[in-house]
């Protein structure tokens, strides 16, 4: 199985690599505009990771999740532990636990160092309001949900977070030749055409109706668990009401795949009709980022899931009032309940 697994995740990846290497220079290019437009100078490293991942070098197959990032460790720029984590500590005392769970984006890709993606921004946040938290982040690139709810499975019994949080959805919509397959699985097109790695056959009902089942599944094993849920609908070029001319270019050729940018916009909207549809049932919170960088004027995005600093810095500031209200509240419920335990046991003496 192991070599199976293996083989499976060099072909894909090799395939990626040869394929998207094509719309490099207009992700460099993009990505450099985004400082240029702001007359920001422009990070001389780069994305973190550099550009298609290139810093961490190749996945490591895993039989459960099929594939996880390698340990890495570059001073300012990646930090990924053995088990392929990365993390947030505040410099004072930890109250809380933050688990989040996603695709490249929760990752933190395309920031220009550690503490500027989203979930450091989140964690300063945080601390700002007083509350002191350790957030725990187990992601990888091209997951898609059903990739994110088995590794739910396996952090939740030994790291016990108060809150996990899945930063997700576009994966689901745009990864993989179908909706139950994985990015870089070969399958049967529908037309007959030679297979490619960014094949899609359009199955966007099933997508949708997919990633919510995943959703749901993940919603009662946090509860079975004790733990919250909040699932943060993640920010897309192609929701972006105002894009700039290189940010048109590079939805152009993101499109080439899909059958429209309305058929895209269309299960977006039903994603995010179905998590508020699943929030409102209780067990878990729902933030619709989606348009979260609608205010800028200027590029904000390097591909359609990808973004710099400035979209970082605008998600986490939005996470942060989110899970800061879900942590107040929670703190504040634990409170009474243990006043109402220990009113109940006067009562009894």
């Amino acid at each position: 199985m192991a070599v199976a697994v293996l083989a499976f995740i060099a072909g894909a990846w090799y395939l990626a690599d040869s394929y998207l290497h094509r719309g490099e220079d207009l992700n460099r290019t993009a990505w450099e505009s985004s400082y240029r437009e702001r007359g920001v100078p422009i990070p001389a490293s780069g994305p973190r990771e550099g550009y298609w991942g290139a810093r961490l070098g190749g996945k490591v197959p895993d039989e459960l999740l099929r594939w996880r990032e390698p340990e890495t460790h570059l001073a300012g720029l990646v930090d990924i532990d053995a088990a392929g984590r990365q993390y947030y500590r505040s410099p004072g005392r930890v109250a809380h636990r933050i688990l989040i769970i996603g695709g490249s984006v929760a990752f933190g890709a395309n920031a220009s160092s550690i503490a500027t993606t989203y979930f450091n921004v989140l964690g300063r946040e945080l601390d700002k309001k007083g509350i002191g938290t350790e957030i725990v982040i187990v992601a990888a690139g091209a997951w898609k949900s059903i990739q994110e709810l088995r590794a739910l499975q396996q952090a939740l019994p030994a790291l016990k977070p108060e809150l996990v949080v899945f930063l997700n959805g576009l994966n689901d919509l745009t990864n993989g030749s179908t909706s139950r397959t994985l990015y870089g699985e070969p399958t049967e097109t529908r037309d007959g055409a030679p297979w490619t790695i960014v094949y899609h056959a359009h199955d966007y009902q099933e997508r949708v109706a997919d990633y919510l089942a995943n959703m749901r599944a993940a919603r009662e094993l946090t509860t079975e668990q004790g733990a919250q849920m909040l699932v943060v609908l993640q920010p897309s070029l192609n929701e972006r009401s105002k894009r700039s001319r290189i940010e048109e270019k590079l939805l152009a050729l993101t499109l080439e795949a899909h059958s429209s940018a309305a058929a895209l916009t269309a299960s977006y909207r039903a994603m995010a009709q179905g998590l508020d549809s699943l929030s409102r049932d209780g067990g878990m919170g729902f933030l619709d980022a989606s348009k979260a960088f609608d205010g800028q004027k200027e590029t904000v995005f390097s591909d359609i899931w990808h973004f710099t600093d400035f979209g970082h810095d605008l998600l986490g500031k939005a996470m942060a009032d989110e899970i800061a209200a879900i942590l107040t509240k929670r703190s504040a419920d634990h409170t009474k309940r243990t006043s109402d335990a220990v009113g109940r046991g006067r009562g009894r003496s």
